[in-house]
């Protein structure tokens, strides 16, 4: 009884172990395909336009390429480069299975990985780009507002203690004002509005050179503060005195 479970367990582990095999051996080809789009929308595995599919792979041995789209055959190509352009227009809309016989120099065969796209209609893309758009707009819209909110906050200080974005300098009024976290992007800078002249600009942070220089011209100076109005009186006095 002890050796008929034995023998149970041991080939339970064999076709086990065989089944691992076959799979493995399945998803193990040495060629791949590829869909390039050349032109037209694109999101993940949703696609419209022209585009190409290609053999990846080690190709040098490779004398034939059978590219077939849901079993159903659409290139035989027996030449390097192994892709074939197309429109995803030509074929109906939804999800598509693109597989490739390989045919190598040997006579020997084998099936490339499979690739599975979601082919649009000209209007589901459309679609989908007007809504990419109106999310763009929608965020670029907030960004700009609450910089407005951020540095209206911020308007009546003349100089700005530096964040974690550290400090701007205004282009027309040459004041520093903290570079905001929620600054639209644009890659060279953020576009960002001045809190104290108010002008929308582009903003890099400032060096410690430029900061101190900033607001060295922008400290008021002892010697040009207005008078006093007993001051004013005085000297006003003095213009009655006989030298």
């Amino acid at each position: 009884m002890k050796n008929k479970k034995l023998w149970l367990g041991i080939l339970l582990i064999v076709l086990l172990a065989l089944s691992f095999t076959s799979v493995f051996a399945q998803d193990s080809s040495q060629f791949g395909l590829r869909l390039r789009r050349d032109w037209g929308y694109g999101a993940g595995a949703d696609i419209q336009g022209r585009v190409t599919l290609s053999l990846t792979g080690d190709t040098g041995e490779v004398s034939k390429v059978v590219f077939s789209m849901d079993d159903a055959v659409i290139a035989d190509l027996s030449e390097a480069p192994f892709s074939f352009s197309f429109s995803t227009d030509d074929y109906p809309s939804g999800m598509r299975k693109m597989s490739a016989e390989v045919f190598t120099s040997g006579g020997e065969s084998q099936e490339a990985s499979p690739i599975t796209y979601n082919f649009l209609s000209k209007e589901q893309a459309s679609s989908a780009t007007t809504n990419v758009i109106g999310l763009v707009v929608v965020i670029i819209l907030v960004s700009l507002g609450l910089s407005v909110f951020i540095s209206s906050r911020n308007k009546g200080s003349e100089t700005a203690n530096g964040g974690i974005n550290g400090l701007a300098v205004c282009k027309r009024c040459g004041k520093t004002f903290p570079r905001s976290i929620l600054g639209l992007n644009v890659v060279v800078g953020k576009f960002e509005r001045c809190p104290h002249c108010g002008k929308w600009q582009l903003t890099r942070r400032a060096s410690p050179a430029e900061i101190e220089f900033a607001d060295s011209r922008n400290k008021p100076n002892a010697d040009t503060l207005p008078e006093t109005k007993a001051e004013k009186d005085e000297l006003e006095d003095s213009k009655y005195i006989d030298s």
